[in-house]
Protein backbone atom coordinates (compact mmCIF):
# COMPACT_ATOMS: atom_id res chain seq x y z
CA UNK A 1 0.00 0.00 0.00
CA UNK A 2 1.58 3.53 -0.66
CA UNK A 3 0.79 5.30 2.45
CA UNK A 4 2.42 8.48 3.61
CA UNK A 5 2.22 8.95 7.67
CA UNK A 6 3.51 11.90 9.61
CA UNK A 7 4.08 13.92 12.22
CA UNK A 8 2.89 17.59 12.11
CA UNK A 9 5.87 19.79 13.30
CA UNK A 10 5.07 23.12 14.81
CA UNK A 11 6.06 25.53 11.80
CA UNK A 12 2.98 23.46 9.87
CA UNK A 13 0.62 24.06 12.31
CA UNK A 14 -2.71 26.14 10.92
CA UNK A 15 -1.85 24.75 7.32
CA UNK A 16 -4.07 22.78 5.42
CA UNK A 17 -3.68 18.93 4.82
CA UNK A 18 -3.39 19.79 1.24
CA UNK A 19 -0.83 22.11 1.28
CA UNK A 20 1.56 20.03 3.52
CA UNK A 21 1.34 17.57 1.01
CA UNK A 22 1.82 20.08 -2.03
CA UNK A 23 4.79 21.67 -0.09
CA UNK A 24 6.49 19.16 1.75
CA UNK A 25 5.56 16.12 -1.07
CA UNK A 26 5.23 18.38 -3.89
CA UNK A 27 2.13 16.41 -5.08
CA UNK A 28 0.71 17.42 -8.28
CA UNK A 29 -2.79 18.78 -8.73
CA UNK A 30 -3.57 15.53 -10.21
CA UNK A 31 -2.71 13.47 -7.68
CA UNK A 32 -4.37 15.54 -5.01
CA UNK A 33 -7.47 15.21 -7.25
CA UNK A 34 -6.80 11.59 -7.55
CA UNK A 35 -6.53 11.19 -3.45
CA UNK A 36 -9.93 12.96 -3.06
CA UNK A 37 -11.46 10.99 -5.43
CA UNK A 38 -10.03 7.45 -4.23
CA UNK A 39 -7.88 7.79 -1.73
CA UNK A 40 -8.56 8.33 2.29
CA UNK A 41 -6.86 10.91 4.76
CA UNK A 42 -6.51 10.63 8.13
CA UNK A 43 -5.64 13.13 11.07
CA UNK A 44 -5.21 11.45 13.85
CA UNK A 45 -7.06 8.12 12.51
CA UNK A 46 -10.02 10.08 11.95
CA UNK A 47 -11.25 10.67 8.29
CA UNK A 48 -10.46 14.17 7.08
CA UNK A 49 -10.19 16.06 3.74
CA UNK A 50 -7.95 18.19 2.12
CA UNK A 51 -9.14 20.99 2.80
CA UNK A 52 -9.23 20.72 6.64
CA UNK A 53 -6.09 22.18 9.12
CA UNK A 54 -3.70 20.45 11.48
CA UNK A 55 -2.09 20.96 14.68
CA UNK A 56 1.22 20.36 15.69
CA UNK A 57 1.47 16.97 17.15
CA UNK A 58 -1.17 15.68 15.07
CA UNK A 59 -0.75 12.67 13.11
CA UNK A 60 -1.31 12.61 9.62
CA UNK A 61 -1.87 9.65 7.29
CA UNK A 62 -2.63 9.35 3.36
CA UNK A 63 -3.45 6.32 1.85
CA UNK A 64 -2.93 6.37 -1.86
CA UNK A 65 -4.21 2.53 -2.43
CA UNK A 66 -5.44 3.26 -5.95
CA UNK A 67 -5.47 1.38 -8.94
CA UNK A 68 -2.98 2.85 -11.71
CA UNK A 69 -2.16 1.74 -14.98
CA UNK A 70 0.55 1.73 -17.07
CA UNK A 71 0.90 1.91 -21.10
CA UNK A 72 4.24 0.85 -21.40
CA UNK A 73 5.23 -2.61 -23.03
CA UNK A 74 7.27 -5.01 -21.55
CA UNK A 75 10.68 -6.36 -22.77
CA UNK A 76 12.87 -8.97 -21.82
CA UNK A 77 16.01 -6.90 -22.62
CA UNK A 78 18.19 -7.69 -19.49
CA UNK A 79 18.97 -4.74 -17.26
CA UNK A 80 22.01 -4.40 -15.05
CA UNK A 81 20.75 -3.72 -11.41
CA UNK A 82 22.85 -1.64 -9.18
CA UNK A 83 20.20 -1.77 -6.66
CA UNK A 84 17.01 -3.22 -5.64
CA UNK A 85 14.72 -3.49 -3.09
CA UNK A 86 10.91 -3.49 -2.42
CA UNK A 87 11.44 0.58 -2.55
CA UNK A 88 13.62 1.30 -5.53
CA UNK A 89 15.82 0.25 -8.48
CA UNK A 90 18.93 1.81 -9.60
CA UNK A 91 19.98 0.48 -12.86
CA UNK A 92 23.50 0.97 -14.78
CA UNK A 93 21.30 2.35 -18.22
CA UNK A 94 23.83 1.67 -21.40
CA UNK A 95 24.82 4.64 -23.65
CA UNK A 96 22.35 5.01 -27.11
CA UNK A 97 19.00 3.92 -24.99
CA UNK A 98 16.10 6.55 -23.81
CA UNK A 99 14.99 6.08 -20.52
CA UNK A 100 11.45 7.09 -21.32
CA UNK A 101 9.00 6.04 -24.33
CA UNK A 102 8.28 8.87 -26.77
CA UNK A 103 5.60 9.30 -29.68
CA UNK A 104 7.89 7.90 -32.01
CA UNK A 105 10.17 5.19 -30.28
CA UNK A 106 7.93 3.17 -28.11
CA UNK A 107 9.78 0.31 -27.78
CA UNK A 108 13.73 -0.49 -26.65
CA UNK A 109 13.92 2.30 -23.99
CA UNK A 110 14.87 2.06 -20.15
CA UNK A 111 11.46 1.75 -19.21
CA UNK A 112 9.98 -1.21 -21.69
CA UNK A 113 13.10 -3.49 -20.28
CA UNK A 114 12.60 -2.35 -16.61
CA UNK A 115 8.51 -3.13 -16.93
CA UNK A 116 9.83 -6.64 -18.39
CA UNK A 117 12.48 -7.26 -14.95
CA UNK A 118 9.41 -6.32 -12.60
CA UNK A 119 6.54 -8.43 -14.56
CA UNK A 120 9.72 -11.51 -14.39
CA UNK A 121 9.85 -10.90 -10.82
CA UNK A 122 6.30 -11.15 -10.20
CA UNK A 123 5.76 -7.13 -9.31
CA UNK A 124 1.91 -6.69 -9.49
CA UNK A 125 0.56 -3.66 -12.05
CA UNK A 126 3.92 -2.28 -11.95
CA UNK A 127 3.97 1.50 -13.02
CA UNK A 128 7.64 3.74 -14.31
CA UNK A 129 8.39 6.09 -12.03
CA UNK A 130 12.12 7.19 -12.71
CA UNK A 131 12.74 10.14 -10.36
CA UNK A 132 15.66 11.43 -12.94
CA UNK A 133 16.33 10.87 -16.32
CA UNK A 134 19.42 11.05 -18.43
CA UNK A 135 20.44 11.90 -22.34
CA UNK A 136 20.11 8.65 -24.53
CA UNK A 137 23.82 8.45 -25.41
CA UNK A 138 24.47 9.17 -21.70
CA UNK A 139 25.41 6.11 -19.23
CA UNK A 140 25.23 4.81 -16.01
CA UNK A 141 22.58 5.29 -13.03
CA UNK A 142 18.97 5.89 -12.85
CA UNK A 143 17.07 5.81 -10.05
CA UNK A 144 13.37 4.39 -10.07
CA UNK A 145 10.57 4.40 -7.26
CA UNK A 146 9.36 1.95 -6.96
CA UNK A 147 5.68 3.40 -5.62
CA UNK A 148 3.94 6.42 -4.98
CA UNK A 149 5.47 7.11 -1.83
CA UNK A 150 8.75 6.41 -2.59
CA UNK A 151 8.73 9.01 -5.63
CA UNK A 152 7.61 11.27 -3.98
CA UNK A 153 10.31 11.18 -1.06
CA UNK A 154 12.59 10.64 -3.51
CA UNK A 155 11.45 13.86 -5.39
CA UNK A 156 11.64 15.75 -2.35
CA UNK A 157 14.90 14.92 -1.74
CA UNK A 158 15.55 16.11 -5.95
CA UNK A 159 13.60 19.49 -5.51
CA UNK A 160 15.47 20.16 -2.29
CA UNK A 161 19.15 19.59 -3.82
CA UNK A 162 19.39 17.08 -0.56
CA UNK A 163 20.08 14.32 -2.85
CA UNK A 164 23.61 14.49 -4.85
CA UNK A 165 24.41 13.41 -8.20
CA UNK A 166 27.40 12.86 -9.49
CA UNK A 167 29.03 12.15 -13.20
CA UNK A 168 32.52 11.56 -14.69
CA UNK A 169 32.70 13.54 -18.38
CA UNK A 170 35.88 13.90 -20.39
CA UNK A 171 36.14 17.14 -21.77
CA UNK A 172 38.30 18.94 -24.58
CA UNK A 173 41.26 20.91 -23.91
CA UNK A 174 43.19 21.75 -20.42
CA UNK A 175 40.48 22.87 -18.22
CA UNK A 176 43.04 25.09 -15.94
CA UNK A 177 41.39 25.43 -12.61
CA UNK A 178 41.50 22.24 -10.13
CA UNK A 179 37.97 22.82 -9.47
CA UNK A 180 35.29 25.22 -10.02
CA UNK A 181 31.10 26.25 -9.96
CA UNK A 182 29.55 27.33 -13.20
CA UNK A 183 26.44 29.41 -12.37
CA UNK A 184 24.92 30.53 -15.83
CA UNK A 185 20.86 30.13 -16.45
CA UNK A 186 20.05 27.48 -19.64
CA UNK A 187 17.11 27.52 -21.52
CA UNK A 188 16.03 26.29 -24.86
CA UNK A 189 18.15 27.56 -27.42
CA UNK A 190 15.59 29.91 -29.71
CA UNK A 191 14.64 27.66 -33.10
CA UNK A 192 15.63 24.34 -31.85
CA UNK A 193 13.48 22.28 -30.16
CA UNK A 194 16.67 20.14 -29.24
CA UNK A 195 19.01 22.71 -28.33
CA UNK A 196 19.95 24.71 -25.03
CA UNK A 197 22.04 27.24 -24.49
CA UNK A 198 23.02 30.00 -21.69
CA UNK A 199 20.81 32.31 -21.68
CA UNK A 200 19.69 35.50 -19.17
CA UNK A 201 15.97 34.53 -19.62
CA UNK A 202 16.72 30.82 -18.40
CA UNK A 203 16.27 28.77 -15.09
CA UNK A 204 18.87 29.49 -12.50
CA UNK A 205 21.64 26.02 -13.41
CA UNK A 206 24.83 25.36 -10.91
CA UNK A 207 27.53 22.79 -11.82
CA UNK A 208 29.98 22.33 -9.62
CA UNK A 209 33.59 20.49 -11.34
CA UNK A 210 36.80 18.72 -10.03
CA UNK A 211 39.71 18.09 -12.50
CA UNK A 212 40.61 14.17 -11.64
CA UNK A 213 43.34 14.18 -14.76
CA UNK A 214 44.60 16.20 -17.73
CA UNK A 215 45.35 13.31 -20.40
CA UNK A 216 48.13 15.15 -22.47
CA UNK A 217 47.96 12.51 -24.84
CA UNK A 218 44.32 11.81 -25.60
CA UNK A 219 42.95 15.19 -27.71
CA UNK A 220 44.43 17.53 -24.87
CA UNK A 221 42.14 16.49 -22.71
CA UNK A 222 40.41 16.57 -18.81
CA UNK A 223 38.54 13.94 -16.83
CA UNK A 224 36.18 16.13 -14.46
CA UNK A 225 34.04 14.75 -11.89
CA UNK A 226 30.50 17.23 -12.03
CA UNK A 227 28.42 17.49 -9.00
CA UNK A 228 24.40 18.68 -10.09
CA UNK A 229 23.18 21.37 -7.80
CA UNK A 230 20.61 21.96 -10.54
CA UNK A 231 19.37 19.32 -13.35
CA UNK A 232 18.64 21.53 -16.32
CA UNK A 233 18.40 19.80 -19.27
CA UNK A 234 21.53 19.21 -21.21
CA UNK A 235 23.01 21.20 -17.78
CA UNK A 236 25.92 19.56 -17.99
CA UNK A 237 26.73 20.14 -21.94
CA UNK A 238 25.78 23.52 -22.37
CA UNK A 239 28.00 24.59 -19.10
CA UNK A 240 30.95 22.98 -20.43
CA UNK A 241 30.57 24.11 -23.84
CA UNK A 242 30.39 27.52 -22.73
CA UNK A 243 33.49 27.90 -20.84
CA UNK A 244 34.76 26.79 -24.11
CA UNK A 245 35.39 22.34 -23.01
CA UNK A 246 32.74 20.67 -24.51
CA UNK A 247 32.38 16.97 -24.03
CA UNK A 248 34.44 14.71 -25.84
CA UNK A 249 32.10 13.34 -28.94
CA UNK A 250 29.01 15.93 -28.03
CA UNK A 251 29.18 17.48 -31.31
CA UNK A 252 25.59 18.92 -30.45
CA UNK A 253 27.54 21.29 -28.04
CA UNK A 254 30.47 21.34 -30.74
CA UNK A 255 32.91 18.19 -29.40
CA UNK A 256 34.69 16.05 -31.98
CA UNK A 257 33.79 12.50 -32.58
CA UNK A 258 36.67 11.50 -33.80
CA UNK A 259 37.87 9.49 -30.80
CA UNK A 260 34.14 8.45 -28.87
CA UNK A 261 31.46 7.98 -30.64
CA UNK A 262 28.57 9.34 -28.34
CA UNK A 263 29.17 12.33 -25.50
CA UNK A 264 31.79 11.18 -22.96
CA UNK A 265 29.30 11.47 -20.05
CA UNK A 266 28.31 9.01 -17.12
CA UNK A 267 25.92 8.82 -14.42
CA UNK A 268 28.57 7.57 -11.74
CA UNK A 269 27.32 8.41 -8.51
CA UNK A 270 23.68 9.33 -6.29
CA UNK A 271 23.98 10.00 -2.95
CA UNK A 272 20.41 10.23 -1.03
CA UNK A 273 18.39 9.02 2.28
CA UNK A 274 16.04 5.87 1.81
CA UNK A 275 12.48 6.84 1.78
CA UNK A 276 11.39 4.22 3.64
CA UNK A 277 14.30 3.08 6.16
CA UNK A 278 15.65 6.37 6.11
CA UNK A 279 19.21 5.04 5.67
CA UNK A 280 22.21 7.19 3.76
CA UNK A 281 22.50 5.39 0.46
CA UNK A 282 25.56 5.62 -2.26
CA UNK A 283 25.05 4.05 -5.42
CA UNK A 284 27.84 4.07 -7.44
CA UNK A 285 28.40 2.45 -11.09
CA UNK A 286 31.35 2.11 -12.87
CA UNK A 287 32.73 3.80 -16.04
CA UNK A 288 31.68 1.60 -19.20
CA UNK A 289 34.66 0.59 -21.72
CA UNK A 290 34.53 3.52 -24.35
CA UNK A 291 35.14 5.93 -21.38
CA UNK A 292 37.71 4.03 -19.22
CA UNK A 293 39.38 3.66 -22.74
CA UNK A 294 39.55 7.39 -22.78
CA UNK A 295 40.41 8.51 -18.64
CA UNK A 296 42.61 4.70 -18.13
CA UNK A 297 41.74 5.85 -14.30
CA UNK A 298 39.48 2.78 -13.11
Amino acid sequence: MDRIVLKIMPENDGRTVEGILRVEYFMSRSLLRKIKREGSVFLNEKAVFLRDRVKAGDNLAVSMDFDEKSHILPDHTPIEVVYEDNCLLAVNKPAGVIVHPVMCENTNTLANSVMGHWIEKGKTNPVFRPVFRIDRDTSGLVLIAGSRMAHAGLDRQLRNRAMKRTYIAVVHGQVHSDEGVIDMPVARKEGSMVERAVSDDGARAVTHYRVLKRLQKIDNASVLELLLETGRTHQIRVHMSHIGHPLLGDSLYGGSRDIISRQALHSYRIAFTHPETGDEMELKCDLPEDMKELTRLF
